[in-house]
């Protein structure tokens, strides 16, 4: 009986850690295509006004910024930013007010 035990248990167990790497493989790829919806969302959003809204929401908190104690920028808006620089969607005007403010 000790013969079949074992092997069965450790088949079962292999089978079951198998399955988890299975649902959490499934879970991280869920999480990322979500992320890829939710960032191509965002650039649909920025490209309507060329990023102008962001730039003016950065400028109109940065006094604010460096009155706390130093130029750190809420992550929504860094993250817009980032998005509008990477995809170049920034419109002139708002690139032209970034760089005078910096």
């Amino acid at each position: 009986m000790r013969k079949t035990l074992l092997p069965c248990i450790s088949v079962a167990a292999a089978g079951y850690f198998g399955w988890m790497q299975f649902e959490a493989y499934q879970q991280r790829q869920q999480a990322r295509d979500l992320a890829d919806i939710d960032r191509e969302r965002r650039v649909a959003l920025l490209k309507i006004d060329g990023c102008q809204a962001r730039v003016d929401l950065l400028l109109s908190v940065t006094d604010r910024l460096l009155k706390a104690g130093g130029m750190q920028v809420p992550l929504d808006i860094g993250r817009d930013i980032e998005l509008c620089l990477a995809r170049d969607i920034m419109s002139a005007s708002g690139r032209a007010d970034m760089e005078k403010r910096s």
